[in-house]
């Protein structure tokens, strides 16, 4: 809470009394001492004439820079500086900043060498909260946020991740005169939109200490896991017939690097057929942990009569919670495998059951029933239909020697595909707010508007949609020949999502519904124009 002083004298602000689980927790009062200040300094008429006059000239004004500098920063937080071989530790990245910043994004990737890395997934809006850092309050957005798994033991080093930033900087005027006051407001001049400038932010490197596994207590299967895990191994039948499948499934559940665990080493009796296993991982990326289940799928069939024992097998790791290393065991299968029913005896492989009915015959017959008789002098190739099925070979060459023209052409030229692909894009972006525009979520709607116009004429023009502003737009469009009428409206959309988006929720429906109109209008007449 926060408390201004009123008047002079002793006061005391009483304590603050919490009930929580029926106990009753008290703070201490805080007894303050309000005196008076000293007064300002008498300015004369003759220098405060002077400040008003001075404010006036573009000398007075904050640069955009100096406006910026110690208020917008990247930060990287990491939950962990110490940690074993392969066991995870947190990294994320936060902006912090006391400016507006209209748009951002991530121009460089942090370089993660010696490290296997899982991403956290984050919401398309960032959620924003507040912090206090030396007596500043700061709005703060996590914009990345990944789990490392160092690979090898030493000094690591997480280099910075680098981010684009749109800020708008409102520029006031240092003046006492009420009507320079009046029109430095923030719906005149330069307050509502002030000038937005390209802002480069870096974050610090990170020092990793990665520590060794222990040797003491290492089990002879251990091949690198680390985590908590626990294991369940099943087969879906016990008694089968000769050439009948069977499936040993073998899942891992746990917390740490869960694509990276080893398949379990399962040593099969020499006398049943295996297959190569099929694996599969199931991941969550929640809170602060990485984990899930690898599951692991063996094909095992037998081909003889019989009884087979698969031995217990070991899966081993590394708790580094407690620091000890852990096995786990499976249990023993018995698979009892009997005769084919059909036959009477165990089925080798190799042949099929059509061909073992016919041993013991005297004579295989080559065919048992006459080919297709054809009328003398009827020849296909002679046919309308010959013709046709060799024509259909040239078109479909013809039109896949376009297709591939098409992407060599796009895969090369990233300004043609870029293009060729802005309308395709502006459309998704508008569905998705036409989805937002019946909900509460009036921010994420003028997002998606403001995103589409933006993306648009970046596609078009090859650009950096994050870091194009109002002017850059018009003078670019005003380059192609685009009418002033059209350019224009493209500014006033992009002006009340602005407006929107940092506004007070009060927009009504039928103002989306006439912005998302007058925004589709915008996109279909700048692709008419041929922009790019």
């Amino acid at each position: 809470n926060y408390y201004l002083a009123g008047a002079e004298g002793k006061h005391q602000i009483p304590a603050a009394v919490v009930t929580y689980r029926g106990k009753t927790f008290r703070s201490q009062p805080i007894s303050i001492e309000i005196v008076k200040g000293s007064a300002p300094p008498a300015t004369s008429p003759g220098r405060q004439q002077g400040r008003q006059q001075g404010s006036r000239t573009p000398g007075s004004q904050i640069s955009p820079e100096n406006a910026i500098e110690g208020n917008l920063f990247l930060k990287a937080h990491v939950d962990q500086q110490s940690v074993y071989q392969n066991e995870p530790l947190n990294v994320t990245y936060k902006i912090y900043t006391r400016v507006d910043v209209n748009n951002f994004v991530i121009s460089e990737l942090p370089a993660m060498l010696g490290f296997w890395s899982e991403e956290y997934t984050l919401p398309q809006q960032p959620m924003t909260y507040e912090e206090v850092i030396d007596g500043k309050r700061f709005l703060v957005a996590d914009v990345k946020k990944f789990a490392l798994f160092p690979t090898d033991f030493g000094p690591k080093t997480v280099k910075p991740m680098a981010v684009d930033c749109e800020v708008q900087v409102r520029q006031r005027r240092r003046s006492n005169d009420v009507i320079d006051r009046f029109f430095n407001d923030d719906f005149f001049g330069s307050g509502l939109f002030g000038q937005r400038i390209r802002k480069k932010i870096f974050s610090d490197s990170l020092k990793i200490d990665v520590k060794p596994l222990p040797e003491a207590g290492k089990p002879e299967d251990f091949s690198g896991a680390v985590g908590n895990f626990s294991m369940n191994a099943t087969i879906d039948k016990n008694e089968v017939s000769a050439n009948e499948a069977i499936t040993l499934k073998v899942r891992l559940s746990g917390s740490g690097n869960i694509r990276m665990l080893p398949e379990p080493k399962v040593n099969f009796p020499p006398d049943l057929e295996i297959y190569e296993p099929k694996t599969s991982h199931n991941l969550k990326r929640t809170g602060n942990q990485i984990s899930g289940t690898k599951t692991t799928e063996y094909v095992i069939i037998p081909r003889f009569a019989g009884e087979y024992r698969i031995k217990p097998f070991t899966f081993s790791y590394f708790n580094p919670d407690n620091g000890t290393y852990r096995t786990l065991r499976s249990p023993e299968f018995k698979i009892r495998v009997k005769t084919d029913s059909r036959t009477g005896a165990p089925i080798a492989g190799g042949i099929s059951r059509s061909e073992i009915k016919l041993i013991g015959r005297d004579i295989r017959f080559i065919k048992e029933n006459s080919s297709e008789f054809f009328r003398i002098g009827a020849y296909f190739y002679r046919s309308v239909w010959f013709g046709i099925l060799v024509l259909i070979p040239l078109f479909v060459f013809g039109g896949a020697s376009l297709q591939r023209y098409r992407q060599d052409k796009m895969s090369g030229n990233v300004a043609y595909a870029r293009s060729r692909r802005a309308n395709q894009m502006a459309k998704k972006r508008l569905s998705l707010a036409f989805k937002f525009m019946n909900t509460e979520k009036q921010k994420d709607f003028y997002a998606e508007i403001s995103n589409g116009l933006l993306g648009f004429v970046a596609d078009k023009f090859n650009l950096a949609a994050a870091g194009l502003i109002s002017d850059e737009i018009a003078d670019r469009l005003r380059s192609r020949k685009v009418s002033e009428p059209l350019v224009a409206e493209l500014l006033d959309c992009l002006r009340e999502c602005d407006f929107q988006r940092f506004a007070p929720s009060g927009s009504t429906l039928e103002n989306k519904k006439d912005l998302y109109r007058r925004a589709s209008a915008a996109i279909v007449n700048l692709d008419k124009a041929k922009l790019g």
